[in-house]
């Protein structure tokens, strides 16, 4: 799924295929052995969270953390545009019918030592989307409402500063990994002037789209200025 100018302006990104084939068949093996418990034992006033998630402690969970944060850090384009400098542990949550998270905004700071700023949250969709209806994790971007239900092994990384939900799952059961990250670079505009930066110097490389790398430069020249102007 291609990013529409929408989705850019909030630094949303699809990332096809993080997990491997062999990865996501381990990752199913070791949902089964997953001691689930009540999601809001993170959350406890909660009165919007209704899911399952495994414990930290869990051994599954942990395999299955460990399974995705290899494949989230290898992945070329989730460098390029989080520039991770720390990720939180994931957690496999789980919902089933009737279960929903409502709109909320995810927690500034993980108490993890040293504690974690979550600058992006990311989903890791871990069972195929005709499994379930509903379910679909939506992103609130003004007025507009952006949903979205990934194939097995497929991410998506979005700012933590969003306001956003899982809607009620009302056929069968959705299973995911989800974490946090910390980047080098906190300020979200910075971080998109250094995607830019980076495709412009992949495409003077390999000699490729003149015409995108002109504005690629336009759109550099001019957000620095703006950024750096004296007014």
């Amino acid at each position: 799924m291609a990013a529409t100018t929408a989705e850019r302006t909030v630094m949303i990104r699809i990332l096809p295929n993080v997990l491997s084939a062999a990865e996501l068949q381990a990752v199913r093996e070791l949902l089964p052995q997953v001691r689930f418990s009540d999601g809001r034992i993170t959350n406890p006033d909660s009165t919007i969270k209704q899911n399952l998630q495994a414990p930290q402690d869990d051994p599954a969970n942990q395999r299955i953390a460990l399974i995705a944060r290899d494949a989230l850090m290898r992945y070329g384009e989730l460098r390029v545009f989080a520039q991770p400098r720390t990720m939180a542990r994931t957690t496999v949550v789980r919902y089933e019918p009737g279960m929903n998270y409502g709109w909320h905004v995810d927690e500034a700071l993980f108490p993890s030592t040293p504690p974690i700023r979550s600058d992006l949250s990311c989903t890791v969709f871990l069972n195929d989307p005709s499994e379930y209806d509903g379910g679909e994790l939506t992103i609130q971007l003004g007025a507009q409402e952006l949903s979205y239900k990934l194939e097995p092994g497929s991410a998506i990384l979005y700012p933590s500063t969003t306001i956003h939900r899982v809607t009620p799952v009302t056929r069968g059961v959705r299973v995911a990994a989800i974490t946090w990250l910390q980047s080098w670079v906190a300020d979200s505009n910075c971080r998109e002037l250094l995607v830019q930066l980076e495709e412009a110097r992949a495409l003077a490389a390999s000699g490729g789209d003149r015409q995108r790398l002109q504005v690629l430069l336009e759109s550099l020249r001019t957000n620095l200025f703006r950024m750096w102007a004296d007014t």
